[in-house]
């Protein structure tokens, strides 16, 4: 009995001993935890996170090992790094991931091939765990399984509103060009918000870039989805010239698919409101792309306006003068659409549910504008913008017009239709710097489909802009081949995105009538002669127009023009 009492007391204090080391090892477990989680209170974190070592360090040759090592600054979003790091050229198995606190461990599945360089980019989409703080740039290193590494590289700049995350994909060209429609890259880097990249590690040959913003980051191009960006000449990296700089690119979408209607819905009984799925060509359509089809009645109907009016974005009205059945069947046909890239939509039906919501309310002016700031009208080429919330018939609008200056002398001037309810008037003489002139409107004349109109005159008053009211810009475009024709471009660095485009003349320009605010100028070499920039085309390929940037944003004020601005296309 003694010795079961002995025995019951010694497997007392070694459950006692287990449930101490069990509780000891959770303590040590959470605690351990903990230190990853956001501090609580105290300053904001905004410092993003840094790779503070590698190994093996960059460039190492010989290279033997089953892993490489990276050691953050901070702790890390683990599934931000997995998914942001990337090997070239890429290991066919994959590879595994072991982590240690503040340090990655990256396994290769699969053996490395011998006398290889390979290039690792840790992208940056990498996250800190306090703040979701992203890496300011991508990291990149290489090291070779050989006693020769590989010194060759590409390096530029994604010049656009927001570059992070975009991929930079080449492709060594051996005997034919590449096609990221169907093939995957050799190498991988990409984008941090200051838009750098670098490709290094490479060697001798020729190679195609591109530049994807990869939607699905499957590492294939789809087109009218991932925005591109192509390079603007053949790219060759030889043993007396191993680096390959400046090759920068602008993001686009290649857009290949025909505009399709999204919805149509009448809003009253003689007016239909039309969605489409892409922004169109408005100036290429009128009423005459469309007609209805009352299948009850075996009748067709044609429409009277075509307009923007007040709608959003992507909509447009059509307006009838007849009346629709309530009840039966009716459809909307329509073909020869184009959108903004001039494909052309297919005919389309689409059934419509009848409205018999009368329209009692005449046309009315939604706004008059000139095309300087503050509606102001410019005094050199005077252009003024008129437009209604209905469609009328535009064709005698000219007699319903009348211009005046302050002391009633009426102007000449020319009308050029937009649609069936906007307008532009053309004054065929320059007017008076900040002067106060008037326009006349007879909206008796304004009629629309069903014959609602308002027995009115219309007064609206305007100023013109003086020359004080400007700014300038003046300097030289330095080109490798002088021959070439090239443009400059000034954009506003605000929301609004006002550009002005000047021809470079005997390696100058001299921009004015410039309004104030901060800006950007670049300078492109117009490669195919159509006085705009030319993006290029992923497959088949063709090169973009070379650009390049003033690296300063210019600050112009009013009667100030900046001079001495130089525009180099650096020779590569």
């Amino acid at each position: 009995m003694a010795s079961r009492a002995k025995l019951g007391m010694g497997m007392n204090m070694i459950n006692k001993l287990f449930r101490f080391l069990f509780i000891l090892a959770t303590s040590i477990l959470i605690i351990q935890c903990a230190n990853q989680l956001p501090p609580g209170g105290g300053e904001v974190d905004n410092i993003p996170p840094r790779i503070i070592e590698v190994i093996p360090i960059d460039r190492t040759k010989n290279f033997n090992q089953e892993y490489f090592e990276l050691i953050f600054s901070e702790y890390v979003d683990k599934r931000s790094v997995q998914e942001a790091i990337f090997i070239s050229p890429p290991i066919p198995k994959g590879v595994k991931y072991e982590w240690s606190g503040k340090s990655l461990s990256v396994f290769f599945n699969d053996s490395l091939k011998t006398n290889t360089t390979y290039t690792i980019t840790v992208g940056a989409e990498v996250q800190d765990l306090n703040n979701r703080n992203k890496m300011v740039e991508p990291f990149t290193f290489a090291f070779s399984t050989g006693s020769v590494i590989d010194t060759g590289s590409i390096s530029g700049k994604i010049f656009d509103d927001n570059p992070s995350g975009i991929m930079i994909y080449a492709y060594f060209n051996k005997d034919t060009v590449a096609n990221p429609i169907l093939q995957k890259p050799d190498y991988i880097s990409q984008v941090g918000k200051n838009g750098k990249y670098i490709l290094p590690g490479l060697g001798e040959g020729k190679y195609n870039v591109f530049a994807f913003r990869d939607k699905y980051q499957d590492f294939f191009y789809k087109r009218n989805e991932d925005e591109f960006g192509v390079q603007f000449k053949e790219i060759n990296l030889t043993r007396n010239k191993p680096e390959n700089i400046n090759n920068n690119f602008f993001i686009n979408i290649e857009d290949t698919l025909a505009p399709k209607l999204s919805s149509v819905i009448m809003s009253d009984r003689n007016h239909i409101l039309l969605e489409f799925n892409e922004p169109i060509d408005s100036s290429l359509v009128s009423s005459s792309n469309f007609y209805l089809y009352d299948s009850s009645a075996q009748r067709k109907i044609s429409l009277r306006y075509f307009f923007k009016g007040d709608a959003r974005d992507k909509q447009y009205y059509l307006s009838l003068s007849d009346t629709l059945i309530v009840g039966n069947n009716l459809y909307l046909h329509l073909n020869k659409i184009f959108d903004k890239s001039l494909n052309e939509s297919l005919n389309e039906i689409t059934s419509i549910t009848v409205k018999d919501l009368p329209d009692t309310i005449a046309p009315k002016i939604l706004k008059i504008t000139g095309t300087e700031f503050g509606d102001k009208v410019d005094y050199d080429n005077p252009i003024i913008s008129v437009k209604f919330d209905d469609g009328f018939d535009l064709r005698n609008i000219s007699e319903s017009i009348k211009i005046m200056d302050d002391k009633n002398v009426q102007l000449k001037f020319a009308v050029c239709r937009i649609d069936d309810a906007s307008f532009v008037i053309n004054l065929k003489d320059k007017l008076r710097q900040k002067a106060d002139y008037k326009i006349v409107l007879d909206l008796s004349k304004c009629i629309d489909a069903v014959g609602n109109k308002i027995d009115s005159l219309y007064t609206h008053k305007f100023t013109t802009v003086s020359e004080l009211d400007y700014t300038g810009v003046i300097g030289n475009v330095e080109s490798v081949v002088d021959s070439l024709q090239s443009y400059v471009v000034l954009r506003s660095a605000t929301p609004e995105k006002k550009t002005y485009t000047q021809k470079v003349v005997n390696k100058s320009f001299n921009m004015n009538k410039i309004l104030p605010g901060k800006y950007l100028i670049w300078s492109f070499i117009d490669s195919n002669v159509d006085k705009k920039y030319n993006a290029g085309v992923v497959s088949p390929l063709k090169y973009a127009e070379e650009f390049q940037f003033y690296p300063d944003t210019l600050n112009l004020r009013a009667r100030w023009p900046v001079g001495d601005i130089i525009i180099k296309f650096e020779k590569n």
